[in-house]
């Protein structure tokens, strides 16, 4: 699925988040989005969404597939997020439902918008969790029973289980050891080519960005600042905003060759 973002404004409680923003996903491509902490990333996911706060105004165009999102129905954004775009949240811990077993998480967005038999479901729940890596067994677990890099293979299971055409991955390492973070991010990234799907990646650290994306845009303040490339950006910045976030990378996660310890 291609997506066009035009001239996105978005405003809460009068303070603007986010000014004049325009990117492009090309259909099948994995695009990236990276910002310090507060530079109004994940508003811009919100938006894509259709779950903005109820005090936040948004202007401007995103289409995806051909669909202006801004000021679409309730009913239509609620069918759009369940069949074409699958979302992978920053701490599955708290993204995932408590009260339900790793199976009926991962079979809700079949339950709800396909008309399949239990067993139908079943079948593809059992599919999906050996295509992330999930032995069977885990199908009657909670999600307090698992580790943090099992909850983020179920949040992706989840995200997947429609075979969405686009999927938005918000910081979904953030909360993760480094070791996992290389093995979730390449395992998302596996299974989005797989599908054929484009991704929206979301994150502070251009090295987790690096492994996950072809290109990017850096976000400042709520504004575009620089795009292009990964690797170009990574290697040569060219604003400061990109420098700083270049530099920290280098210092943290993601060392190529480094030894970290997990602890999934």
């Amino acid at each position: 699925m291609s997506i066009q973002v035009r001239d996105l404004t978005i405003a809460i409680g009068g303070k603007s988040i986010v000014s004049g923003a325009d990117l492009d996903i090309a259909d099948g491509e994995r695009v990236g989005l990276i910002g310090s902490s507060g530079s109004g990333k994940s508003m811009i996911s919100k938006a894509m969404l259709g779950l903005l706060p109820r005090n936040a105004t948004a202007s401007g165009s995103i289409v995806m597939g051909g669909t202006d999102v801004i000021g679409l129905h309730e009913r239509a954004l609620a069918d759009l997020r369940g069949r074409y775009v699958g979302t992978v949240f920053q701490n599955p811990a708290t993204s995932l439902n408590p009260v339900m077993t790793v199976g009926q998480q991962i079979a809700l967005p079949l339950k709800l918008h396909y008309d399949l038999t239990k067993a139908e479901r079943a079948e593809r729940v059992a599919a999906m969790l050996a295509k992330v890596g999930l032995d069977g067994e885990v199908t009657g677990k909670y999600p307090h029973e698992l580790s943090g890099g099992q909850q983020q293979r179920v949040g992706i299971a989840t995200a997947l289980i429609t075979s969405p055409r686009f999927i938005i991955a918000d910081e979904p390492t953030t909360a993760l050891d480094s070791v996992t973070q290389r093995q979730i991010v390449d395992l998302l990234t596996s299974l989005v080519d797989d599908a054929g799907a484009s991704m929206l990646f979301i994150t502070h650290d251009f090295s987790v960005l690096a492994r996950a994306t072809t290109r990017c845009y850096v976000l400042d303040a709520g504004r575009i600042v620089e795009s292009g490339p990964t690797a170009e950006l990574l290697a040569l910045p060219a604003t400061a905003q990109a420098r700083e976030l270049v530099s920290a990378a280098r210092l943290l996660t993601l060392r190529a060759g480094g030894k970290e310890e997990s602890h999934d």
